[in-house]
């Protein structure tokens, strides 16, 4: 399906002339409602789609439509359907992939994990081609990239998205100020790696392997990579 097909033009960025004055507040319903379903917020979402602060919320709140440009970039980050999200028609996700012809790729390389420190990552192993538009629907994001496999197993706090060592996961490297409640991360410390999830907050129950703001230093755990999803399953 054509991106011309779902929005006949670009320059919907602004109150909507549409004659359905409702359609921006359905809109910013759809959006927020998709966002819930992901575990995502606006912030997240604008940065990811590569939107603008004041934008984003004009589209969250309800305020106003958006332009093709924007429109796809936002379905991809929320893996729903662009006709879907903009007008509430059609199915919600799938069935709009691009044809294999018109499809962009994008080469993601492996890496070997004992080699990848917070400095560097050394040579990569090999190179595959993923679909853009699936790696958006699937993790989020289809940017920087890469695969490794994993060295040691990781227990996740409800036990059902555990990971097992030699699996392979998709990553991207990360820093202490990106860190954000609930991601997983491949950590540094003195005796080699760790798998384990990033809480701001500690709890009573077991929450699995964890570690918290006052763990993260020079000398204790350095975060290397985030992980955002086996090879066939988003985290």
């Amino acid at each position: 399906m054509s991106k011309a097909s779902v929005v006949g033009s670009n320059k919907m960025d602004h109150k909507s002339d549409n004659s359905d004055s409702q359609a921006p507040a359905a809109f910013g319903a759809r959006l927020r409602a998709r966002a819930a379903e992901i575990d995502k917020d606006q912030a997240e979402i604008a940065r990811l789609a590569g939107i603008k602060k004041q934008s984003m919320s004009g589209y969250w709140n309800g305020e106003r439509l958006c332009g093709s440009d924007k429109l796809f970039a936002l379905s991809d980050v929320l893996r729903v359907n662009a006709r879907w999200l903009i007008s509430g028609e059609g199915t919600k996700t799938g069935g709009d992939l691009m044809s294999v012809e018109d499809a962009d790729w994008e080469q993601v390389p492996l890496f070997d994990l004992r080699n990848v420190t917070d400095t560097g990552k050394g040579d990569a192993q090999s190179w595959t081609p993923f679909r853009k538009d699936w790696l958006y629907r699937t993790l989020g994001t289809a940017f920087d990239l890469y695969l490794v496999r994993l060295l040691s197993d990781y227990e996740s706090r409800n036990g059902d998205r555990d990971l097992s060592e030699g699996e392979l996961v998709f990553v991207r490297e990360v820093t202490p100020g990106e860190l954000q409640d609930g991601h997983v991360v491949i950590w540094r410390r003195d005796l080699g790696l760790k798998v384990a999830r990033y809480a701001l907050q500690r709890r009573d129950k077991d929450e699995g392997d964890v570690i918290y703001p006052d763990e993260v230093s020079d000398d204790q755990f350095v975060p290397i990579c985030r992980i955002y999803g086996k090879f066939l399953q988003r985290l």
